[in-house]
């Protein structure tokens, strides 16, 4: 990683920077630079309250250019006084401030102001206006940089100290660093060229395309709030792209252990202990994606060590900024999808956004990768998804979707003929192949749930998928091991129609558990304060409505052993069968906006496990009974578990006998006052995993360990207060 010492920073300041300011454009640029941040300092609140000075305050260009975001306005600022007289009485608010609150104070501004400004005066976010004005107020403090990505380079270019804060937070730390090792500014025009001198080391270290890119614009000699990106030419970029939970965090983590250096094993573990669902083959595939695909990092030998992008993904505040450049310049499809969404905004479905992007590959045979690349730059806050299910491109979006060249969807194809002659076709092959070794799910139905060794019949089983399927959420309830949890999740996937971990998820409730925990509320982000975090249930709606033609399941497990009613919130309500559309969308307890209404899609099905016998239930709250239907499961001592255990190599004498005593306390548990059927044990306790050996002996002992160590303790939990009916019971189911 590069990093300058003081005396090398100087010495680039006196030498190389000193030519790059004196050319005449430099000079011109400078000149107007001084002009704006005199203007600022100089104007009384008469001047500064005017119309015209609002429009120069706002609309100058002199200190950076906005580039392809010009199109964010913000007519309405330049009457607004109120506005005007926060940021005229905040022009001194940093005198004899330590340097280490000058960073979160300014975050505060932007942040206050942004709030003021957007989006009563502005569709779209100023980023860049904003930053430029506060350039322009605080000439001590600020860069001429206008973007996040540029200051954090620097940042680490220059070894500056790190500050809580977004990207505005961390401009005088690295203006600190230039005066510990420049000297403190003495007038304007040294605080200007030690601004400017920001943009120029960026510019040198860090502003030149990727090998292999191609050139699509003229270097910005000025600063520019331009997205910084490069195009590999389109049959080199990147046509398939790993998409799993939480990739970024997944990403993250890889470069972090690779900080000091790491091998492929290592790395390999870090990988598979992040995302538990992947294997050894798909991990070379994310390891791939992480060198090739989005140059995070770079293999020394055989060590993997973090690029200079890598570096910066550690450093910035949002680790998705650092990968919407190569997202966009190096996966094939990602720009495409950014202009179509801009050209039809709030049109598009994802589904149908992946069906164009597959036509854009000739050897693309599905639409899952075009799914992935939509679920990637939904993760990188390129593109965001209305509640009515429709793409739309974010502020970043829009920005990296005007900054694209103007003949891209030309120029950046492909042909199947083309597909071979630049890149790697190898690798390429090799990363479909393990693409669709790891997202393609193997097929699923009720035959294969009665194969995973389910005791009820194929009947018994269908009939529960229908009624998921027409209802919407079941329960199914019973005893204690009757294979709730285990019966929950197969009719999910039959449900689905695959073996599918991506579209099922699968929680627990706990008395502790709460609405902000499942569905949305405020949760600390250990840089700014509290962030509005969506919890499972919400990510379950969001991933339903991506996808809206698939079955997802939710499967809770243990749902009355929290509040349904507290946890579940309005939720109760939009989860019934007939409330689930826009129509019936609400309001949240904690909306992200004032407008947020939110529905639960059809294609999202809730299956909850109820555990009858456990005693510290209360009754299920009447409002959650109307909303599921109730499948009773009771214990299968039958012909099918029997056969399962032949299967498996059990003596047939000690099935019959097993058989016969099961059903025999299960009688006397029935018939017990203070308890009854719901106490029944089931046959999950007498089901092994794993066959326990090939002898009758082998058997016998599995049988006798699992009544003393499982069976006795519930039945003394049972009969607490009839101590020998227990001892007993378990007397009886040890006489074999």
């Amino acid at each position: 990683m590069i990093a300058l010492e003081g005396s090398e920073l100087d010495r680039i300041y006196r030498t190389e920077f000193e030519n790059y300011r004196n050319q005449d454009w430099a000079k011109e640029w400078r000149t107007k630079y001084l002009q704006q941040v005199r203007l600022v300092q100089d104007a009384d609140w008469e001047q500064w309250r005017s119309r015209p000075f609002q429009e120069a305050l706002w609309d100058s260009n002199a200190i950076a250019s906005i580039g392809p975001g010009h199109s964010v306005t913000v007519y309405g600022a330049y009457e607004d006084q109120e506005l005007a007289k926060l940021l005229f009485d905040r022009r001194e608010m940093l005198a004899g401030v330590p340097i280490e609150e000058r960073g979160p104070r300014l975050q505060k501004l932007f942040d206050d102001v942004m709030s003021a400004v957007h989006p009563r005066h502005a569709k779209r976010r100023p980023k860049a206006r904003l930053t430029r004005l506060l350039a322009a107020m605080f000439p001590d403090d600020m860069t001429s940089i206008a973007d996040a990505t540029r200051i954090w380079g620097v940042q680490r270019l220059l070894s500056a100290a790190r500050v809580p804060g977004d990207f505005v937070a961390q401009h005088p730390t690295v203006r600190a660093a230039m005066r510990d090792a420049l000297g403190s500014p003495q007038s304007d025009e040294a605080k200007v060229d030690q601004a400017i001198f920001a943009w120029f080391l960026w510019q040198t270290y860090f502003g030149k395309p990727d090998e292999g890119a191609v050139v699509t614009q003229s270097v910005q000699r000025e600063a520019s709030a331009v997205p910084p990106f490069s195009l590999l030419p389109a049959n080199a970029q990147r046509r398939s792209l790993t998409c799993v939970k939480g990739n970024v965090e997944l990403l993250l983590a890889m470069v972090r252990e690779a900080e000091q250096g790491i091998n492929r094993e290592d790395l390999v573990v870090v990988i598979l202990t992040e995302a538990a669902q992947l294997n050894t083959s798909s991990a070379g595939n994310i390891i791939s994606q992480a060198t090739g695909g989005l140059g995070l990092l770079r293999l020394d030998g055989t060590t993997y060590r973090p690029t200079d992008r890598g570096h910066e993904l550690l450093s910035v505040s949002n680790p998705a900024t650092v990968l919407r450049g190569p997202l966009i310049g190096r996966v094939f499809g990602m720009g495409h999808l950014l202009l179509m969404v801009r050209s039809e905004p709030g049109v598009l479905k994802p589904t149908d956004a992946a069906k164009r992007l597959q036509s854009l590959v000739p050897t693309w045979t599905s639409t899952l990768p075009g799914s992935h690349i939509t679920t990637w730059a939904r993760s990188v806050g390129l593109i965001d998804l209305q509640s009515s299910g429709e793409l739309v491109l974010t502020d970043d979006g829009e920005d990296y979707a005007a900054a694209l060249p103007e003949e891209f969807e030309k120029d950046w194809s492909l042909a199947s003929d083309s597909l071979q002659s630049v890149g790697q076709p190898e690798l390429e092959e090799e990363t479909n192949r393990i693409s669709a070794a790891v997202y393609v799910p193997e097929n699923y139905n009720v035959d294969d749930i009665v194969d995973d060794g389910c005791f009820l019949s194929s009947g018994e089983i269908d009939a529960a998928v229908q009624l998921l399927r027409r209802k919407k959420n079941i329960i199914l309830q019973g005893p204690p091991g009757t294979g709730k949890t285990w019966l929950a999740k197969r009719l999910g996937y039959a449900l689905i129609g695959a073996r599918d971990d991506q579209r099922l998820t699968a929680v627990q409730f706990q008395p502790t558990l709460s609405y902000e925990d499942f569905v949305r509320g405020w949760r600390p982000d250990g840089t700014k304060g509290l962030q509005l975090i969506d919890g499972v249930f919400l990510e379950a709606v969001a991933a339903a409505k991506s996808d809206p033609e698939t079955p997802y399941v939710l499967v809770v497990e243990e749902i009355n052993r929290g509040n349904p009613a507290q946890i579940l919130g309005e939720m109760l309500t939009l989860i019934e069968d007939g409330k689930r559309s826009p129509d019936e969308a609400l309001r949240l307890a904690y909306p992200r906006t004032v407008d947020e209404r939110v529905y639960v899609p059809e294609n999202l099905f809730l299956i909850g496990t109820m555990n009858l016998a456990d005693r510290s239930l209360a009754l299920v709250d009447l409002a959650l009974r109307r909303r599921f239907s109730f499948v009773s499961l009771s214990p299968q001592f039958n012909e099918a578990w029997k056969q399962w255990l032949l299967k498996q190599g059990a003596p047939a004498a000690l099935v019959s006998i097993i058989a016969k005593k099961m059903a025999s306390l299960n009688a006397a548990i029935s018939s017990a006052r203070s308890l009854g059927s719901q106490f029944q044990i089931g046959h999950s306790f007498m089901t092994p995993h794993v066959s326990p050996g090939g002898t009758e002996q082998a058997w016998k002992a599995w049988y006798l360990e699992t009544v003393q160590t499982e069976i006795a303790p519930l039945l003394e939990e049972y009969w607490y207060d009839n101590v020998k009916e227990a001892e007993s019971q378990v007397a009886e189911m040890e006489a074999i």
